[in-house]
This record gives structure tokens, sequence and C-alpha cells, in this order.
């Protein structure tokens, strides 16, 4: 059960123990009947656990975990924590507290870089030992219970069970608590600097004492920002080390087509991601200022949107991929040819996949006909549709791995809903021909298409997890048919299969919140394909766009405190207590830019701008030097620009950490460097870009060390050194906007992401972005039209400045 404090006093009823539970989230729920007396992380726990002077047990886990760690989960549940000496040792010897991850992702990634650190490995569950004041003591992932089969593992390989632990750290700090202490605080200071990342940099280009961050405090200094920011000029390059230049893309470029796998795409080996950053930054290369190319080179610029659109159509023809119900994409594969998921479906990975189809498809053609259109579709139809979409209007985080293979079914199996045995797979479709052709399709085998050697526990034996290894016109020819009646067999196949699959089997379990920054990324990625769409197919990109504006308003109106100033992170019936982290506040700012330059709305940017003050204010590294009477060896910041990741300070948190480093999700930083030149120039403001060139200096000593990790900041290193283009477009009040503009709009809408580009879109002389930059006054009065910032000023495009 999730106890209230002090819980081993009796009389606690049924409905209280609810009511504690539904102010949490699903993984927490999960652990509600459990016979630990779980806690939350609170001042009131840590209050009994130093009066108690009892050592802290910390399960982090989340709902939809991989398939081998929801299996850890539950065996962990079942073996350990409902063993009934297990669970009253920890009751009565520890204070057991519980953490979903994805509530407090910084709690996690401060004690998984421990366990890593000690263990060499990580994982879910977390299991963590700690001090009433959180240093750790002992860590690991799955330990199994008492007289349970010992897994292979450095715990279990030596015998060891979670009960045998548990006996073991009650002795030791029984007996040792004073050596206990004293190596959980310099495991604290080796921790700290472990997590240096972002505090070397000692470079200043503005001072914070000097900086208003009211909204008039971004005041009309339109005229500098576009000359100064915007322009490759010296005075540009000065602000960004000099150190930091071009050359550095051109060494990351090198390193990643050095890990390239050419037979499977992706990269290294084994298990393997997405990497939405590094594919993102492949696919920029060709499409930054022509300066970029001539240092990378043209042949590498072209094989790297090779690689990049290799890369996404194994991905979107292997295992990951949801091939009969369009629902997405599972996280990960654990193997290198995209054959076998992991089965768990988190939104913040599918949005990021939406953008890059998007920008795979505007290059590879940008029509209904062309590469990666399908899967284009399917995923912006995933999000702006229920389950993941949700009746409020804001998106759910993620979806299970495992669930029920049939209704009634009493144990869940991992994948379930995704898998086919032959058998079943040919009486869904009913015709021996058109079932043959759609098996070679989807490569379904009698004894199923999971390797042995792939499935050690048997798990897949006869399943068949849907996959095309073969083109529709090898097919053809293979079956003596046209390509176009593959296609219809395959369009059959999939609309029974998928009717047969909601009829007959239950789908995953959703987690319901709705995380403030995820859905950031989902309704940027939702505003650039509406805007792509917008003359291809009208009604798609209305639907797309409505659920994009229907979530940015409920994340305001939900997460978002106006009078406080303060964007919380978790929604799930009611909103949640934690604030919203660095990351929550550069994914929904993006996402709000780019919902601006789909829809010419000023009130995304006014948000826009909230949240970036707000940001700073929390968030942001001040250059100005701190003094600290903490106990704590170090001060709570570096004073070193940039953004750490938790505010100061932030409950719980024994460390602040900065993230720069790309990893399966773009870094905060580095999108933060973003946002900040791209409303800079949009609000006319000289602090924003200021703070950019500033941050990207917070990281130059790793980014120089190792470039190819850092392929976002090394986008803003771009944008520091060669600036962007501007576009603005002043709408016709009457709606009859001319041929020009229309062309343009197609044209700016039809982009791959590439360099920084600002499109202001202009209804009259009183907006928003008129006040902040005056220069545009001069445009409105010209009247309606469309125009380029070109030499310092704006001037009417031409022919060829809108040609697509």
């Amino acid at each position: 059960m999730v106890a209230p404090k002090l819980m081993q006093q009796p009389g606690l009823t049924a409905a209280a123990l609810e009511s504690s539970a539904r102010q949490l989230n699903p993984y927490v729920q999960s652990h509600a009947n459990s016979p630990v007396a779980w806690q939350l992380l609170d001042d009131e726990t840590i209050a009994l656990a130093k009066r108690e002077n009892k050592l802290i047990f910390l399960n982090i886990g989340f709902k939809a975990a991989s398939a081998d760690a929801l299996a850890d989960c539950r065996l962990t549940s079942i073996e350990s924590f409902s063993h009934p000496e297990c669970a009253a040792l920890l009751n009565q010897d520890f204070v057991p507290v519980i953490i979903d991850r994805e509530e407090r992702p910084d709690i996690d990634t401060i004690y998984m870089n421990y366990v890593q650190a000690v263990n060499g490995a990580g994982g879910w569950p977390l299991n963590l030992f700690l001090t009433p004041e959180l240093e750790p003591v002992f860590g690991g992932t799955y330990w199994p219970g008492p007289g349970a089969r010992l897994k292979t593992g450095p715990e279990e390989e030596e015998g060891v069970d979670f009960l045998t632990i548990l006996k073991k750290l009650t002795k030791v700090w029984q007996e040792q608590e004073a050596r206990c202490r004293q190596e959980a605080r310099e495991v604290l200071v080796k921790l700290r600097e472990f997590a240096a990342e972002g505090t070397l940099g000692t470079r200043s280009t503005v001072q914070m004492s000097k900086i208003g961050l009211s909204s008039s405090s971004t005041a009309p200094v339109a005229s500098a920002v576009l000359t100064e920011h915007l322009q490759p000029t010296k005075s540009s390059d000065a602000d960004v080390s000099s150190e930091l230049d071009l050359d550095q893309l051109e060494e990351a470029y090198s390193h990643i087509a050095g890990t390239f796998d050419p037979i499977y795409g992706g990269f290294g080996l084994a298990p393997k991601f997405t990497v939405p950053a590094k594919l993102s930054f492949l696919l920029r290369l060709p499409h930054y200022l022509s300066p970029v190319q001539d240092v990378v080179g043209p042949t590498e610029c072209a094989h790297a949107t090779e690689m990049a659109l290799f890369t996404l159509r194994k991905i979107s023809d292997g295992g990951l991929r949801d091939h009969v119900g369009g629902c997405g994409f599972s996280r990960y594969s654990i193997t290198p040819d995209w054959s076998i998921p992991h089965f768990e479906k988190l939104t913040v990975d599918n949005a990021l996949l939406l953008g890059l189809y998007l920008d795979a498809w505007l290059i590879s053609n940008g029509d209904k006909d062309g590469a990666f259109y399908d899967v284009l579709i399917e995923l912006a139809d995933y999000f702006s549709s229920p389950p993941v979409r949700l009746p409020h209007g804001g998106f759910a985080s993620s979806e299970a791995a495992d669930s029920y293979y049939r209704r009634g079914d009493k144990e869940m199996r991992e994948g379930a809903y995704n898998l086919w045995t032959r058998k079943e797979f040919d009486a869904v479709i009913g015709n021996d021909h058109e079932a043959n052709i759609a098996a070679t399709y989807w490569n379904i085998r009698e004894h199923g298409n999971v390797e042995p050697d792939q499935d050690p526990n048997d798990e897949f034996m006869n399943q068949n997890i849907p996959r095309v290894l073969k083109e529709k016109g090898e097919i053809g020819r293979m079956f003596g048919v046209s390509t176009e009646e593959v296609d219809r067999v395959i369009k059959s196949a999939k609309r029974k299969l998928k009717a047969h699959r909601e009829k007959e089997r239950v789908r995953p379990e959703l987690d319901d919140k709705v995380i403030a920054g995820w859905n950031g990324l989902v309704i940027g990625a939702l505003s650039r394909t509406a805007a792509a769409l917008r003359t291809i197919d009208p009604e798609k990109s209305g639907n797309y766009l409505g659920a994009a504006i229907q979530a940015a308003d409920f994340v305001r109106s939900h997460l978002w405190d106006p009078q406080e100033k303060v964007l919380y992170r978790i929604y799930r019936g009611v909103r949640g207590h934690t604030k919203a982290f660095a990351d929550d506040h550069a994914y929904l700012i993006e996402g709000l830019i780019d919902l601006y330059e789909a829809t010419g709305e000023e009130n995304c940017l006014l948000f826009a701008d909230e949240l970036q003050q707000t940001q700073i204010n929390l968030f942001y590294d001040d250059l100005t030097p701190v003094s600290t009477t903490s106990p704590n060896t170090l001060p709570a910041r570096s004073s070193c620009g940039a953004f750490y990741t938790t505010p100061d300070p932030t409950p719980h948190a024994i460390l602040r950490l900065k993230d720069g480093m790309d990893t399966s999700i773009p870094a905060t930083n580095a999108i933060g460097v973003s946002n900040l030149f791209r409303l800079g120039v949009t609000l006319g403001s000289e602090t924003y870009p200021a703070l950019a060139r500033e941050t990207i200096n917070a990281f130059e000593a790793e980014v120089l060390q190792y470039p190819w990790l850092f392929p976002g900041l090394l986008s803003g290193v771009v944008s520091a050194r060669l600036g962007g283009k501007i576009w603005a477009i002043v709408r016709d009040p009457a709606g009859n906007d001319g041929e020009t503009t229309h062309k343009l709009l197609t044209k700016l809408y039809g982009e791959a992401r590439g360099g920084l580009r600002n499109i202001f879109i202009i209804k009259t002389e009183n907006d928003l972005v008129v006040q902040r930059n005056p220069p545009l006054a001069d445009i409105v009065k010209q009247g309606p039209g469309a125009y380029i910032f070109d030499n310092g000023h704006f001037r009417p495009c031409t022919k060829t400045d809108v040609e697509y």
C-alpha cells in the first residue's frame, strides 16, 4: 500500500489509501496493495527517516517500462515486496519510498549515474539505500527474492538475494553508521565531479545582473538583433569562444559516419535506439547555410542525408513499427536489424520520430506518393486520435509493453498486442492467395520469425513480429501480379488484421499522465506537419493543427499558474505538485514557436516568452559568482552559463546537473539555445541571443573533446556563427493573400529543418512582433505581401525568392 506517514499505526481506511494513491500515478498505484508501507518522497518522509535514524529504501520505476524492466519490476514485487519477511524488514528497519521516474526524472538521473558508476550498468527498477540526507549507500536494479532462481548478473552470481541485502544493510547501519555516512559523503563528492558537464566554461557574454526579465525588458531592439545577431559579422563571432567553429561539425560527421551500420542502418551495435538528435543533425547538414557545406564537404553532406534516410527506412520497415494498426513505434530494438523491439511506446519518442519523418518526406519529394508519407500520416493520426489524444486535449505519456493476448486471459504477455501466429494470420485474412502475399510482405512464417538465439526464454515461439523485408514490386514478380495488386492486398489485410485485433485483444494499458514537456514536443511536431500538409491534404492538416492548438490551450489552462509564473509537470485528473523542470520549459517553448509559425497567433509567442523568462529565472546559471553557507562542498551553481535541469533549491535532489549531451531525447540546453535565438529575433530581444551564446560557451570543453555527442549544440554554433534567414508575411485583412504570399508559405512550410529561420506572421501594426521590432512597421505600411530581410532591411520577395 501507499501509506500515510507512520502507517504502522492502525485505523487506515481503504478510502484513505485510495485517496493517497489517486494523488500519484499509475506506477505508484500499481504498488498500492503491497504489504510494504510505501511512502512518497517529501519533507515528512525525510523527517521520519531522520527522527528514527533509518536508511531510506528508494524504488524508482515507470509504468511503460521495457519488457525486461517490467518483468523485473513484477518479479521484485512478487518475490521481494510481497514476501512477508522482506516486507516486514522494510517496514521495520527502513523507510521505503517509491518514485515514478517520469514524475521526477531529476532524481532518477542522479541515482542512475551512481548505480552505473558503481555497477557498470543500470536499469529499472532502480533500487537504492540512502542515508536520511539522501546520500547513496548501496544500489542496484533487480535483486531476486528469497528462494528465487537467481538471474545472471554481478550481485546474483554471488548468490545475494533481496532478503540477504536487507539484513546486511540493517546490520551495517546499526554497527557502522559513522563509516556509512562518511563513505556516502565521499560518494556524493565523486558524483559532483562526475556531473561536471557544462560547469567548466568561464567565458562571459552578458551579465545577468544587468538584465531585467519583465515584459518591458525585451524592448524594441529589433534593429540591433536583426543586423548584429543574424548576420555573419565579426562582432557576432566574437561572442562565442574562438575554439568553437564549424570545424566541429565536420568532426562530428566523421565520427557518426564511422559508426554507421550500412547493412541495417542506425549506429553501432544492438541495442539500437532511434537517436533522433543524431538523425536530425545528419538531415540538417545540407540545409544549413553554404559555409557549412564548404567546411564539411558537399559529398559528405549528401552522404549524411543518405545515412539518415536509409536508417529511417529501415526503422519504418522493421519490428518497432506497428504495421497493422499504425499506432506508433516501440522504443528500441534489441537486435541490430530492428526486428525485435522492446514493446513500450513513449510519447516523447514518437513525437521526435514524427518530426524526423516529416523532414525525411520533405527531403524526398514531399507529395502523397512520396517516400515516408504513409509513416508521416500514421504518426500524426496516432497523436490526433484516442487513446493517446485524451478527451481534454492533452497527450498521454505512454503505452505499456505487456498486454493480454486475448480477452479473458489471466496473464499478460510481452508484445501480445503486436504478435501473430501464421495460423491466426491466415484465418483472419481468409483468402489463401492474399494471405500468402501479405505474409511474404510482413515476413510472417509458419514457425515464427524470431530466431531462437534471440528468444532464450521461448517467449516468441511460433510468433511473428511483422516487418517488411521485400519491396512490393519484388513480391508482385514472385506471385505474378502487379505492384498495384500487391498494394491492394496489403491494405485489405491490414484492415482485417486491425479489426480482428481491436475485437479480440486488449490494447496495452495507457499511462494517461500528461507531461508538460512531452506535450510540447507533440505540439511542435503536429504544427509543422499541419503546415506542410496545408495544400496537400487540408482536412488532415486542419485535424493536426486543431489537436496542437487544443493541447497548447490545455497545458496553459491546467499546468500553468499565471499568477505565480509557475509551470507544473504532471496532470492526471488533477494537476500534480511537481513543478516543471528545465526540459519541460524548453520543449514546450519550442512547440509554441512552431505553433505560432503555423498559425500566426501571437498568444503562442506571449506564452512562449513567459515560459522563457521563467526558465531563465529558475534554471539559468548566472555568471555572477555565488557564495553559500550550505554544508555541501560545492555551491548550488557554477556561474558558467547554461540551464540546470532543476531550480535551486529543488526538493530532495542532492545534485544539480546540466543537460547538454543529446541522448534518446534532445538535450535541454540544445533546445534552449535554439529557442533563445528564435525568440531573440521574433521578440526583438538582445538578451536572449546573448544567453544562447553564453550557453554554448558553457559546454566548450566537452564539445571540443566529443563534438559528436552534442549535435544539438552544434546547430547552435552554426546559428551563432552564421545567423539565419528572416521572412515576413503581412496578411491581407480581407483574406486575399496574393500569389507571392501563397508561394512563400508553400516554400517555407515545405522545407525540412536546417539552420536558424524566423517567420513573422503579421496581421496589423499593433501585433506584438511589430511592437518589438520597429523595422516591421515599415513593411506593414507597404501593405500585404511577402518580404525577406536582406542586407539590413526588409524588401518584397521576388519570384526567385519564393521558388520551391
